[in-house]
């Protein structure tokens, strides 16, 4: 590691901090989380996650699975200091984010360290934009696509709410589809590289 790199514990999923190319990154088990948005990010899959109605800005977003909180920034750029809840899991990762990634200076965002499942579960609030990247280390955590977790997605958006889930580009992407539609309406899709981002809203 270089003097640039901050590391945070040793395991191969304890998050890791450094600059590559110039631009911080938060990797977990070698796979990139999140990265700093500064003069140095450019466009990538987290745009893709935001709501695409510039004009209508969200009244409120939830992000599950914050990580370094780069869609939260891009949030706020974007809209203004639009309330946001931030789930994460880890409490390694929400304290990077806070302080590596510069959460701490968007009052905006409200963290919460909690499982996400969990959290959405007993959530009585509703929201606009949601936000599901729910990855550990590439993996997608188990359960994104079951019948409960959807449920209760699709409780907590608004009538004209809109969630975007993170999916990835493999041999079980149509049954994947295939589970989101049981439960909820899907919009649209956009491709960037092997993600697929499913736009999806509160079936009538």
């Amino acid at each position: 590691m270089g003097r640039n790199n901050l590391v945070v514990g040793t395991a191969a999923t304890r998050p890791i901090v450094q600059v590559e190319a110039g631009t911080k990154v938060l990797r977990v088990g070698g796979v990139i989380q999140s990265v700093a948005v500064d003069e140095s990010y450019t466009r990538d899959v987290w745009d893709a996650m935001l709501p695409q109605d510039t004009t209508h800005p969200p009244a409120n977003a939830l992000i599950l699975g914050l990580g370094g909180g780069t869609i939260a920034t891009l949030l706020t750029q974007r809209y203004g200091p639009v309330p946001i809840v931030g789930v994460e899991f880890d409490p390694a990762v929400a304290w990077l984010a806070q302080h590596e990634f510069g959460l701490a200076a968007l009052p905006n965002v409200r963290i919460v360290v909690e499982d996400a499942f969990a959290y959405l579960r007993r959530c009585e609030e509703r929201f606009d934009a949601v936000c599901v990247d729910l990855y550990v280390a590439g993996k997608m955590s188990h359960g994104v696509l079951g019948a409960a977790f959807l449920r209760d997605l699709h409780r907590v958006l608004t009538p004209d709410g809109v969630a975007a889930i993170n999916l990835w580009r493999s041999p079980y992407l149509g049954d994947q589809l295939r589970r989101l539609e049981r439960h909820l309406d899907i919009r649209g899709t956009t491709n960037v590289d092997d993600n697929i981002i499913v736009s999806c809203a509160r079936k009538a």
